[in-house]
């Protein structure tokens, strides 16, 4: 009840529908919506009125979203990180309009740069920005033609960076690096381009970051601790951080605004923790934002 009245605020007035000016249906296409973020917007863009392309890795996921007998929702394969997968969504989209991207699909790999395998973190940037880059190369000419929208979902970590959390928010920083020259380069195309950055939520990539990350500690030397201490053991263990966590839901509000207003925001802050370090990072001098971190 809850999601409906807000969904209904949201595409009330001086805001755009899921409908085109044809009465069709328009199509988004959503990364990475297996679960969290990317399985609640999709959810909500359905139910906002959109045709929602939920994209996910395996067949099971897309068996798992189809059961929900959930209309305005198509569960298609995409691995972002695969190009053969990224070229036969488009072959199948040929003749389809496609009237938003919500670039979801990430991961986050946790632990000291100093002892973190190099190809740990250049993984990190294929799925968290070349994969994103990759797809927004396939859907652009299409998002051109309906004058669509583009949703890139970053994190705080986009803006300010957390011991041991380095791999993830430089490719998060890179994700806000390009979606502000994405946003510049369409502007004249009609093409809107709007990032999503959450605070702390509760979703399931956590758990399995820090259980990523502490398999990847037991390989460390044991310099890794001695130079870290307790601070990276906390990290590890997922200590760290604040311990109110946000609702998937709250980013999936979101995401359902940058699609239907009629003036999207370049970004949409999400969680009292996302606002209350927005506003530290632009009022503190570096010394004293360190400090706090």
């Amino acid at each position: 009840m809850f999601r409906s009245s807000v969904l209904f605020w949201v595409i009330g007035a001086g805001q755009i529908s899921g409908m085109t000016e044809q009465g069709e249906t328009k199509c988004v296409l959503v990364s990475g919506a297996s679960r969290g973020i990317g399985r609640h917007s999709a959810l909500a863009l359905a139910e906002a009125g959109f045709h929602v392309l939920a994209g996910v890795r395996r067949q099971s996921d897309a068996q798992e979203l189809a059961d929900l007998n959930t209309a305005g929702l198509e569960p298609v394969l995409l691995d972002i990180t695969d190009p053969n997968s990224i070229a036969a969504l488009a072959e199948r989209l040929a003749n389809r309009p496609l009237h938003g991207l919500v670039n979801n699909a990430g991961t986050a790999v946790l632990g000291p740069i100093e002892f973190l395998p190099v190809e740990e973190i250049r993984r990190e940037f294929e799925v968290n920005l070349f994969g994103h880059v990759a797809v927004l190369q396939m859907m652009l000419p299409k998002l051109r033609e309906s004058r669509g929208r583009v949703v890139n979902i970053s994190s705080i970590s986009g803006f300010i960076s957390f011991p041991f959390f380095g791999a993830y928010a430089a490719s998060k920083f890179a994700m806000e690096g390009l979606s502000d020259a994405l946003r510049r380069e369409l502007k004249e195309t009609g093409v809107s381009v709007s990032v999503v950055q959450p605070g702390n939520i509760d979703t399931g990539i956590w758990a399995d970051s820090f259980s990523h990350g502490k398999a990847l500690e037991d390989q460390f030397p044991p310099e890794a601790a001695q130079v870290y201490g307790k601070r990276f053991q906390d990290s590890g263990s997922g200590n760290t951080g604040p311990a109110r966590k946000s609702s998937p839901d709250a980013v999936a509000d979101a995401v359902v605004a940058a699609m239907t207003s009629a003036k999207p925001k370049a970004r949409y802050l999400v969680g009292p923790d996302a606002r209350r370090l927005a506003r530290l990072r632009r009022l503190l001098p570096d010394a004293l934002l360190d400090r706090f971190v």
